[in-house]
């Protein structure tokens, strides 16, 4: 039986419920959740949300986790690595949480879902960048590194878009996809041996200005209509 960690807040997020459901949902049994303090940011206030973000359950992780039969562990951030140092764990999951120190991608193979299609869409608001810029749409799992978005290479996958999607409708399906990889790369590491580090080029993406989100639902007519008639290559 699989033994797998995950990284959260210790403040219930949408992310970190839906990924413990769904490891329940597998009949992944043995999770320890490791719980690392919440700092409130300043709220950003997109003009588009692109990401859900109503919890699933009006409850505390704690809660959740011992209803799901799971192990809470409450843990500064600075003292995962001595954690993990003295479990072996076949998978550890960042499910919600901030930055993570050098020396866990260093010493450990943490596993992230990033929503989007590395190493061409970097960064903070990936989706929108892909939609305004025309790059692919999609999800990549990996290997942390110590430089954001990159590391090896577990899956990625292209989101398939349809004729009677809206740009909110492909956003849920990407978030679907993201949380689906996640729980997928679980087996995948079981079973392959050699990863490929990710390329890593271009400017890491900041959060996208207002005057470009006023534009997004154009731009993402323009994305659908290429992709789908015009067979645009970068898509």
């Amino acid at each position: 039986m699989k033994k797998i960690a995950v990284i959260a807040y210790d403040h219930p997020t949408r992310k970190t419920q839906e990924i413990l459901l769904r490891l329940k949902g597998s009949d992944y049994q043995e999770i320890d959740v490791y719980a690392t303090p919440f700092a409130p940011r300043k709220p950003l206030h997109p003009l588009i949300s692109h990401r859900p973000s109503g919890l699933l359950l009006e409850m505390d992780n704690e809660t959740l986790a011992k209803n799901l039969q799971y192990t809470y562990i409450q843990k500064n951030t600075e003292k995962l690595n001595e954690a993990f140092q003295q479990t072996d764990y076949d998978a550890i999951l960042i499910g919600g949480a901030g930055l993570l120190p050098q020396e866990l991608a260093e010493n450990h193979r943490i596993i992230n879902s990033h929503p989007g299609y590395l190493p061409y869409v970097r960064g903070l608001d990936a989706v929108k960048w892909a939609v305004y810029e025309k790059k692919t749409i999609g999800v990549t799992v990996h290997f942390i590194d110590k430089e954001a978005d990159a590391g090896l290479l577990i899956i990625q996958e292209k989101l398939k878009i349809e004729e009677n999607d809206t740009f909110h409708s492909m956003c849920f399906k990407l978030w679907d996809l993201e949380m689906k990889l996640l729980i997928d790369s679980i087996e995948i590491i079981g079973q392959k041996k050699n990863f490929q580090p990710l390329p890593v080029f271009g400017e890491s993406h900041r959060k996208m200005p207002k005057e470009k989100e006023n534009e997004l639902f154009t731009k993402f007519e323009e994305y659908k209509n290429e992709l789908i008639h015009g067979g645009t290559k970068n898509l």
